[in-house]
């Protein structure tokens, strides 16, 4: 009797405790792979829904809920989820703290959402994870200790996150990781660093990546094939060189970085006129590139410039050196880097100050200004006599070669006074004595030459004959009757002119025929 009352208690007890399969409408409850399994796919859900703590999986893929807050599912008493699909909901926020406290958690599916950022701390305490798959958020990277300690998570899922960098310790608490799936991202070079750790990896997806096959790349495309991880050859896509072609068929020394150049102190040096000067160029490379100056795009082998290398394989300096600095060293330095896969070069250019450059500038144009006032001068000194001769020959061509003499001269009241003193007159003797005329009359030379000069001319010209000069008739005072003492007296005068031409000189002399005579 006492053991019908006892297990009728346990009946009624059971029938007041809740059921775990009495779900909201909008989900499903039941055993699904021996667990305990909510589906609440695509039920226009935003937030978590309340359900039985006794819950293991919870599938909430295909709703729209934007944010796990702090303590999500704690909050709500669901401590014994092992399995959380959230894929395909427009998560945007993951708080660091969602999955607090949730210790036998071993899968979460975050797939296909809206993530940019995760903390670092987001998984810290989930200690039973196994799985963690993270494809199709925009993560674009994973930086240091990205993970907490997980030491039993065996697969990590990161397809298409867009990830361009990945710290070389992003997964150093992953130590038992044995999937690593880095397809289609925009990964261009990983370092080998990132996986030394990692004893159980099995396999490492890297297809889908623009890889860049450089020299930064090398030691990781080393490891890679030596570890066997791949199954899926990988393709380089640049540089240039080796785009398009595998790795596998890609030589190690091939990976290689063009040559990097840096001059010093800057890209235009100035200096002192006999001064030292010294230009740096540093060099960085992989391969180990050679170094080389030129100047004005010629080697240099001009004895007063030092060039001095600092020997390094990856890293190194090439200075050179100006000694005595004058206008012959101004010019473009070009420090110049070459490996196997380019060659690189970097331009300073060394000038003087500028004052002693526009010093040197006016010398040069003071001697050109000389030279051109000199060559002027002599043109225009040349134009003159050339003009000064053509102007004569004109004027001499121009003239005439004969020239009119006047057939009558005029004579001027000196020439008559000295016409008068030349008369003689004849007294009743017949003489030629003038004492009749008066003691107050002097007697002058009964002959008087006189010369006419003209101005020179040009050219000699010869008259053909003497011309008769005409005889003008005497003053009015002899013409009127004289009063006594003298009485009327009459004048004679013959004259004769004769003109002769002796180069340049005109000469004229005037004779009388016969002293003339005066009769009272």
């Amino acid at each position: 009797m006492a053991g019908l009352a006892f297990l009728l208690l346990v009946l009624a007890l059971a029938l007041a405790a809740p059921d775990w399969t009495d779900c909201p409408s909008s989900c499903r409850c039941k055993w699904s792979s021996g667990k305990k399994t909510a589906i609440c796919q695509k039920a226009g859900m935003s937030q978590i829904p309340p359900l039985d703590e006794d819950i293991q999986v919870l599938d909430l893929s295909g709703n729209s809920i934007a944010a796990l807050a702090n303590a999500e599912f704690l909050s709500i008493g669901l401590l014994n989820l092992q399995r959380i699909f959230l894929s395909d909901t427009g998560l945007r926020e993951v708080h660091q703290n969602a999955f607090k406290d949730l210790t036998i958690l071993v899968e979460i599916d975050l797939s296909n959402n809206q993530i940019g950022q995760l903390h670092p701390l987001t998984f810290t305490g989930n200690v039973r994870l196994r799985i963690l798959v993270l494809t199709g958020n925009p993560l674009n990277q994973l930086v240091a200790e990205q993970f907490p300690v997980l030491p039993h998570l065996r697969t990590l899922e990161l397809e298409s996150c867009q990830l361009v960098n990945v710290n070389k310790k992003a997964f150093i608490h992953l130590s038992n990781l044995e999937l690593l799936n880095l397809k289609s991202n925009q990964l261009k070079s990983l370092s080998e660093r990132s996986f030394m750790n990692f004893p159980h990896l099995k396999t490492l997806m890297l297809d889908g990546n623009p890889w860049r096959c450089d020299c930064e790349l090398r030691g990781f495309r080393d490891w890679f094939l030596s570890s066997r991880l791949h199954s899926i050859p990988l393709t380089c896509s640049e540089p240039e060189q080796v785009a398009a072609r595998e790795w596998n068929y890609v030589e190690s020394a091939e990976f290689a970085c063009p040559p990097q150049v840096f001059v010093s102190p800057q890209n235009q040096v100035q200096a002192e006129a006999g001064g030292n000067v010294t230009l740096g160029c540093r060099v960085v490379g992989d391969p180990e590139p050679q170094v080389s100056w030129q100047y004005e795009g010629y080697a240099i082998n001009h004895t007063w410039l030092v060039i001095e290398a600092e020997e390094g394989l990856l890293d190194k300096w090439a200075n050179i050196s100006v000694y005595n600095v004058s206008d012959v060293d101004v010019g473009v330095y070009t420090c110049v880097a070459k490996n196997v896969l380019q060659t690189v070069s970097n331009n300073v250019t060394l000038v003087l100050p500028e004052v002693m450059t526009a010093k040197t500038t006016s010398k040069s144009d003071a001697s050109y200004i000389w030279w051109g006032a000199l060559i002027g001068s002599v043109v225009v000194a040349s134009s003159l006599v050339i003009t000064v001769v053509a102007v004569c020959c004109v004027r001499y061509r121009s003239r005439p070669n004969r020239r009119d003499i006047k057939a009558s001269v005029s004579f001027t009241d000196q020439e008559k006074k000295l016409l008068d003193v030349s008369i003689a007159t004849t007294t009743d003797r017949g003489t030629g004595s003038m004492e009749a005329i008066g003691p107050e009359l002097e007697i002058l030379d009964p002959l008087v030459h006189f010369t006419l000069e003209r101005e020179p001319l040009p050219m000699s010209v010869s008259m053909p004959a003497p011309m008769p000069m005409a005889v003008f008739p005497p003053p009015p005072e002899f013409g009127e009757p004289m009063q006594d003492p003298y009485g009327n007296f009459y004048i004679s005068v013959a004259a004769q002119t004769e003109v002769s031409w002796y180069g340049h000189h005109a000469q004229a002399s005037s004779s009388r025929a016969a002293p003339p005579t005066c009769q009272l």
